[in-house]
Parts: C-alpha cells; sequence; structure tokens
C-alpha cells in the first residue's frame, strides 16, 4: 500500500515523502502495559498502530502513526 507519511516528519521537510508500507504493528505505552495485564486484556485501550514504511528516495525504513499516513 503506497501512502505520502505525515508532514512534522523530518523526512517529509527533506522531500522524502512517499513510500511503502512494509508493516503495521501496535504500539502500547508502557503504563498502558500494567493496566492490561492486571486487567487481562491482550491490547490496551491506548494501543495505536504504527506504520512501517520504505521511502522511495532514501531507502530507509521510519516508523510513523498509521492514523496519519495519506494513502496514494
Amino acid at each position: 500500500m503506497r501512502v505520502q507519511i505525515p508532514a512534522y516528519t523530518d523526512r517529509w521537510m527533506m522531500g522524502d515523502r512517499y513510500g511503502e508500507v512494509v508493516k503495521v504493528t501496535h504500539h502500547r505505552p508502557a503504563n498502558a502495559v500494567r493496566a492490561a495485564i492486571l486487567s487481562g486484556e491482550r491490547w490496551p485501550k491506548a494501543a495505536r498502530e504504527v506504520a512501517h514504511v520504505k521511502l522511495d528516495k532514501s531507502g530507509k525504513i521510519v516508523r510513523v502513526i498509521f492514523a496519519d499516513c495519506v494513502p496514494v
């Protein structure tokens, strides 16, 4: 899936704006993990999807919040 990364990243400011999503993972804040363990949940309510995007120009893989990416 091709996406445009969010404008708040340094790579976007350098002109490396588009790329291919390699994978999507979940990020959990440290304090939410403890609460999830105590409550027995698999994913805490504060979990966010993080997209690993391989950029076109540089070939680097950056991690950005998946909801902030724009499909192209």
